[in-house]
Order: C-alpha cells, then sequence, then structure tokens
C-alpha cells in the first residue's frame, strides 16, 4: 500500500513539473520579461513600500536606473490605511475592526500608455480597550504585513505585464 501511495505521489508530481505548473505568487528571475531588467521607480522613497519593492526588485536582478524615456517605470502611487466599525457588542461598543489598505500603481512601458494596478488587503482585529497598546502594535504590525503582501502582488503583476 505504502508502494501504491509513494508511486502515486511521484507520478502526479512528475506530471506537474513536465506541464509547467508553478506555485502562485512564485517569483524567479526567469519570470520577468527581458525588458525589465532596468526600471525606473517612482514614488516616495522614504516609504517602507518603496523600499521593500525596490530590494525585491534588485534581488532578482532589476537594475534600477534614473528617469528614462527608452525604459519602463514604475509609479508606486500612495497608501491609504482606514479602519471602519466590524462589530459591536451589546453596549454598543466597538468589538472589532476591519483595517482596509489601498494603494494603486502603475507600470508604463516605452511609447505605450500606463498599466493600472491597485492592490486592496482587509484584515479585521479585536477592540481591546483596556490594552491600548497592544492593540496599537497589532494594528502596525498588520499595516506592515499588509505593505509585504503589496510588494510581493506588485512584483506578481510585473511578471504578467502586458508587454
Amino acid at each position: 500500500m505504502k508502494r501504491l501511495v509513494c508511486g502515486v505521489m511521484i507520478l502526479v508530481s512528475l506530471l506537474l513539473t513536465g506541464c509547467g505548473f508553478h506555485m502562485r505568487g512564485d517569483i524567479d528571475e526567469k519570470l520577468l520579461p527581458s525588458q525589465l531588467k532596468a526600471i525606473h521607480v517612482v514614488g516616495d522613497d522614504r516609504s517602507d513600500i518603496y523600499r521593500m519593492v525596490t530590494a525585491r526588485l534588485r534581488h532578482y536582478g532589476v537594475q534600477l536606473i534614473d528617469d528614462n524615456d527608452e525604459i519602463p517605470t514604475l509609479n508606486l502611487g500612495n497608501i491609504s490605511v482606514s479602519n471602519s466599525a466590524a462589530s459591536l457588542d451589546n453596549r454598543s461598543q466597538v468589538v472589532e475592526y476591519v483595517m482596509l489598505f489601498n494603494t494603486d500603481y502603475s507600470i508604463t512601458m516605452p511609447h505605450k500608455s500606463p498599466q493600472k494596478f491597485s492592490a486592496r488587503f482587509s484584515r479585521v482585529f479585536l477592540n481591546k480597550s483596556a490594552q491600548a497598546l497592544a492593540s496599537s502594535r497589532e494594528q502596525a504590525q498588520l499595516r506592515h504585513e499588509m505593505e509585504i503582501q503589496t510588494a510581493d502582488l506588485i512584483l506578481i503583476q510585473l511578471s504578467r505585464v502586458i508587454l
């Protein structure tokens, strides 16, 4: 029985490998188009999202260049974060909040119109009024996690840009 299960697992893995299947979100140097080996990034260079995206681009061998009309331009938009009440208790006190994280970005290929994308994430967190410091740290951590997800999503979108 163990041999049969092992054989089936090997067969499935060979079939998936042979057909070119990749896990979603898997970024590889080969996946970025050759036209994106040099890019100009526009945005707030002091923001965490800008630093994360540029670090990831460098990691995958993309050369960051100053403004030039003959190379693609990645324009990172502003980030907006808002909290709204998700649920109330019987005394009309907020029990849960939903943190909404939004950002827009675009990639402009030379002599073409910009391709616009957006990243929107939401997370639910508890309102711990007795532990205000812990709650603010939780919010900061959630925001940081959403920035990491956004940076990853931007690279995934860059690998799928229409050239």
